[in-house]
Order: structure tokens, then sequence, then C-alpha cells
């Protein structure tokens, strides 16, 4: 099996319950048509069934007529064993060795002995066929238990755990690196729905889970493992939800495919699909029956399947990109690339500013004067270079000064919409990887929309927005990026529940993104209290199903507009991390870019995504020589630096108290800084720090 331009499509089957008799044939009829529809429809690359296929006496005859169907279209299958499949006058392995001997099967028993029939191991190679890409594991999930003091289902037993395990260090052994992976059996595991307890499903949930008693662990190998990223099961025919674990895995339910019914079922027949990202740890799913799709989602998996909490996009802004040609673009976007980094967030694509006055920065009739063609530029490189970029909607800066009434507001959104048709019309078709999502500029904070008034006109405003755009670009999903000030408004519990109202009122769709600021570095949170608000917001986001949680971590320091030491960084990354899916910036090509900053930075950051510690820095060396002198603006303090090539910047004292940290930039190194504020009676003391946060000792200005 390989990919096809990028793509591997399954089609999940489950339930079919098909009874091999006369009084069922109208049903076993409509079973056909659907999965024969379905494959017109969808044309798979693997068909999976997931258990509970046929279940009745004359079972060969079951199999064979819907085996044929995969026969006549060519279409390859894999089956794994059901509750009642063995409840029939064929056993499993039975099923299995008749299996083996018709067209487009592909199960078989990895390793004889093993409890169960059909334990295997699929891989699926490159468009080329050259390299391993992703792994599918199927497991015979079994039936009921013997002994009822254990519950009524039986459970996936420590040799097949065991033999996953196995066969995951092999594969992680022979590709140099672990390879995303999918897992499929009927039963469900005791997570699916203690899973619900901590991150919320989205989808049909109708029915209790009926999961063993006993848990053996394939769950908690699947975590240590760091590969399988999406569990796939049957067995309860009015579930079809699915759980997103913050980006660490997925365990998700098929749509009951057959039309005899077992018990009082709700849902319409329908199957799951899932198609596999060929160079990434992604997939798309989504419910379809006759009438349509339903459910969609993506999933990306955190961190790259890494431990270690690491970026995977960032903001950037329309001042630092102006004058960039596509040389230069280029340039950065393959510095995102080498830092793993795939998402670009570029707003907004309308300003208003303070006077009243409208820049776009694409050819634009909605401002007399022509747009620049920066964001074009953008796109161009971003679909060259296989990053996605959220594009930005429309920011009128009265928004700052919060004397807007709702009318208004309102107005901004209209304009957002036409912003949004622009860009489709212009763009979309134009670069469709690049054209990604949008972002939603306006941010709320913790003091200016507390009361439930504010917070209607907040969710009205965004609907304008989300239902036009789920108009003119379903598969686009919007983004926004709040933030939060300690000192001042609502506290941490405060801020989660009023995000909890809008949430309720708005129509966020799965996949929409809520990326909180963690407002370190503007110094709204600290390293102490970052964890309270992100977990108040993430029992906020929880009451949102299919809406993802990422954090946007700020990678500079606010007081002096300067990038922040790395070891601040990686602690607002270890702190997030814990709560979200996913983790943004703002932002790396402003603050660690190598073409903008102290190419260390990003050095250090590769050092740090490879092994989890940021390098070793010994203390910078002190100035030689510090000075003072009044001038017309001030006082002016120099230094003669010592060793500047582990130098990042100067750190100026005023009587004990830092004032200001001055930074290499474009690989300037200041030498001098005028105090505005200073008389010729203060102290003045300049140290030297590095990238990771050392200062060396002071050395007082004479």
């Amino acid at each position: 099996m390989k990919f096809r331009d990028g793509k591997f499509k399954i089609v999940q089957l489950t339930d079919l319950h098909w009874v091999e008799s006369d009084s069922y044939k109208l049903k076993n009829d409509s079973t056909c048509h659907l999965i024969r529809e379905v494959i017109r429809i969808e044309d798979p690359d693997l068909v999976v069934l997931t258990g509970d296929v046929v279940v009745s006496w004359n079972a060969k005859k079951g199999w064979e007529k819907l085996t044929k169907i995969f026969w006549e279209t060519q279409t390859p299958f894999v089956v794994t064993f059901g509750n009642h499949d063995e409840e029939t006058d064929m056993n499993n392995a039975q099923i299995l060795d008749y299996l083996c001997t018709r067209p487009y099967n592909l199960t078989y028993d990895a390793e004889k002995g093993l409890s169960g029939s059909g334990n295997c191991m699929l891989t699926v190679r490159s468009s080329d066929a050259a390299s391993e890409k992703w792994v599918l594991y199927f497991f015979d999930s079994h039936n009921n238990t013997k002994d009822r003091s254990f519950g009524y289902y039986d459970w996936i037993k420590h040799d097949q755990i065991e033999w996953y395990r196995k066969s995951s260090s092999l594969v992680t052994a022979r590709n140099k690196r672990i390879l995303p992976s999918l897992a499929f059996f009927h039963i469900p595991l005791p997570e699916h729905e203690t899973a619900r307890w901590t991150c919320r499903e989205f989808g049909e949930k109708q029915e209790g889970v009926c999961a063993p008693s006993v848990n053996t662990g394939l769950y908690s190998s699947f975590i240590e493992k760091r590969d399988v990223i999406g569990v796939f099961v049957g067995h309860d025919h009015n579930n079809d939800y699915m759980v997103d674990l913050d980006g660490n895995i997925t365990l998700a339910y098929g749509r009951k495919t057959g039309y005899p019914s077992a018990y009082n079922e709700t849902l319409s027949r329908g199957v799951r699909v899932i198609n596999l990202h060929e160079n990434e740890s992604v997939f798309d799913t989504y419910i379809r029956d006759l009438k349509g799709t339903y459910f969609h989602y993506q999933f990306e998996q955190k961190n790259k399947g890494s431990n270690i909490p690491r970026f995977s996009g960032s903001f950037v802004q329309e001042f630092l990109v102006t004058n960039w040609d596509d040389e230069r673009w280029n340039q950065e976007m393959d510095m995102l690339k080498e830092a793993g980094m795939k998402y670009l967030i570029y707003a907004p694509a309308l300003l208003v500013d303070e006077k009243g006055k409208t820049t776009t920065n694409y050819p634009s009739a909605l401002t007399k004067k022509q747009g620049s063609r920066t964001l074009e530029k953008c796109l161009q490189s971003a679909q060259k270079n296989g990053i996605k970029v959220f594009v930005g909607l429309n920011f009128n800066e009265r928004w700052w000064k919060v004397d807007y009434d709702a009318h208004w507001l309102l107005e901004q959104m209209e304009v957002g919409n036409k912003v949004a048709d622009e860009l489709v019309a212009l763009y979309k078709e134009k670069y469709p990887d690049a054209m990604h999502g949008w972002y939603w500029v306006w941010e709320v904070d913790n003091l200016n929309c507390m009361t439930s008034e504010r917070q209607s006109i907040l969710a009205e405003a965004l609907n304008m927005n989300l239902n036009h755009l789920s108009e003119i670009a379903p598969g686009m999903p919007l983004m926004l990026s709040p933030f939060m000030n300690y000192k001042v408004g609502g506290n941490a519990e405060e801020y989660g529940k009023m995000w909890t109202n809008v949430f309720a009122q708005t129509d966020f769709r799965p996949g929409d993104i809520f990326a909180p600021q963690d407002c370190v570095g503007a110094g709204g949170l600290n390293l102490d209290n970052l964890w309270e608000w992100f977990s108040s917001l993430k029992k906020a986001v929880n009451t949102k199903p299919g809406l993802k949680f990422w954090g946007n971590v700020e990678t500079f320091d606010q007081r002096f507009w300067t990038s922040a030491p790395l070891e601040r960084v990686q602690k607002q990354l270890e702190i997030v991390n814990g709560y979200v899916g996913n983790l943004i910036c703002f932002a790396y090509n402003h603050y660690n870019s190598p073409f903008v900053v102290n190419p260390a930075y990003h050095q250090a950051y590769l050092q740090y995504c490879r092994t989890g510690c940021l390098p070793i820095m010994d203390i910078p060396e002190r100035v030689k020589s510090a000075a003072v002198r009044k001038v017309a603006k001030g006082i002016e303090v120099s230094w003669i630096p010592d060793e500047v090539k582990a130098v990042d910047g100067y750190s100026i004292y005023r009587d004990g108290q830092l004032i200001m940290k001055l930074q290499i930039r474009d690989g300037q190194l200041p030498r001098t800084f005028v105090d505005a504020e200073g008389t010729i009676d203060n102290a003045y003391e300049v140290a030297v720090y590095n990238v990771i946060g050392k200062e060396s000792a002071k050395v007082k200005a004479e």
C-alpha cells in the first residue's frame, strides 16, 4: 500500500450484523448498496471492517457476498473480529482461513500463537514507494469473558500488547524515527469513556461505553511508544464520537454500517472516513452516510510525537515583512521548516488606524488606495515551501479605546466578511494549501468583556464571521488569540466562566482554534500563575466539543521589546504544554529568526528540539570598562566590550534597578545608551547577557 498524491484514504465499516437469511435479504441488500456507494464516492485505498460482520449460521455464504464487493471494486480490505463473529458456524480462525483465499484481503496472523485471530500490521509507503510513512495495527478484541466475575466483555491480552510493542520498536529502529500509526479493533477501551472526563467528545454519544472491566494497558503502551495517534472501534451502535486527547491520541468510534438492528438503534447507517497525510503525523476524519458528511475534524499529533514541547508555528507582522522580496520570504520559510514549524499567522489583511485611515496588504476594493501585495508574496512562498498560513481578517485600532458600541463592532464584522470574500476570490484556488485558515484579529481580554451583555455582543460578532466563513470556505478553521492580565479585571476562574458563556452562544465548528496568549512576555501573567489561567481556560474549552485548545507563547520581553531569554521560554513551553494540544508563538520571526536577531537563539532552539535541553553556556565576560557623561538628551552610558562571540546584548542599571536591555539586531552590537530620565548623580552599571539568560557581573560606569 502507498500514498497517492500525498493522501491515503481509509474507510471504516463496523457492525454490519449480517444475517444470512431470506428474511434479512432487504437489509443485507441495503448494507451492500451503502458499501458500494461509499466506495464509489470515496475511492478508498483501504477498507477496514471492525468486527461483528457476519453474525449468523451459513456464515461462509455471508462472507462470500460481502468480500465479493471488494473483489468487484478492487478494494483492499482488512477485518478485525468482534464479539459476535464467532457466534456462528465458523470460528475466527476458520473465517481468517477463508478470508486469506479471497482477492484483496490483507488480513493475516502476524505471529503464530498470539491470542485471537487476525492480529496483524500493515505499513503504508510513500507515494514513490521508497520509504515507510504510516503503520496500521489490527487487533482481535475477543468475545465475552468465561468468568463473569471479571465483567462481561473480554480484553486484549498481554501477548498481543507485547507483539505490538515489539513491532513498534522494530519499525522505529528500521526507519530511525517514530512512524505515526493507527489501531483498529472492535470493543472499545475503558479509556473511550474515561478520556471524556478530561477532553470533551464530539459526534454522537447516545449510549454507554461497553468496554472490558479489566484494563490490560494497551492504551498506556500507545502513549509510551508515541506512535499510535488514533484508535478506531465499533461495538456500540449508537456512538460515533471521538475524543482528541490534546494532540496526544484520538479515541474514536466508527458509524454503524449494517442495516440489521441488534437493539434500538438511533443513527443512520454510515461509515467513518480517515485521510492520512503523507509527511505529517496528521489525519482528517469524518462520518459519511448516504445523505452527506458530518463531524469533520483534523487531528495533529502534539510536539511531533516528542515529549519535548515545541512550536508548530509563529505570528509575523506587516512592519517586518513590508520590504521582503521572494528570496527573503523563502529564506524565512526555510528557517521555519528547520525549526519544525508549519504554520504562519499573518494579520491583519485590512487595517484601520487610529486616524481612520484604511490600508490593506492585498489589492482590495474596500479602500481607495491600492493595497500592497505582501500577503500574496507570503502565500506564494508558503505554497512553495509547504507552510500553512492563517490569514488575519480586518482590524480597527478603535478597538483598543473600548469606546465602541455593539452596532460599530458588528459593522466591523461585516467588513471582515467582505475581506474574506475578496481573499477567497483572489487566493484560495491559486494557493490552496498555503491558504489554510483564518485569524480573528480582535484580541479579547479579562477586563472589558466580563458582563453578560458584553459577552452576548462578542458572541454575536464572532457568529457573524463564523457563519459567513462556513459558507465561503468551510474547510478553513478560524483561530482567535485572547489575552489576560492578572493585575486587572476578572481572575482566572472568572475569565474561564466568561469564555464558557461565550462558547455556549457561538457557532464554533470542530477544528476551530482557541489559542490564548500566555502573556508572560507582556507581563500580564508570570511563570507562577500561568498554570492557573490555562487550567481555567481548558475547562471552558471542554464545554465546546471539537474546539481545539492551543497555546500562544510569547517569546519577547515587552519592557524593552527584546527577545526573551530562552530559559524563560522553555519554562513557558513546559507549563502551557500541559493544557493544550499545540503550541505557537509570538513571534519567532521577530524575536528568534537568525536573519533578525542573534543567530544563537535559533541554534539553541534547534538543539533544544533535538535533545530537550538548551545548550550549556558560560556566564558572559563582563565589559572591559564603562563610562558615563551628560549629553543634551540626558545621561549617556557607553562601554567597551570584551569577548563578544557569546554576547546577545547589554543590561543597563540605574541605582541598582534594571532600566534597559539592548540587544543585537541585524548584526549591530550596541555600545551606548542615553537615559533621558537620569542625572549625573545616578549610579550606572552595565552587564552582559546571552541568549539563554545568563548575565555577567555588573561594571560601574565611571
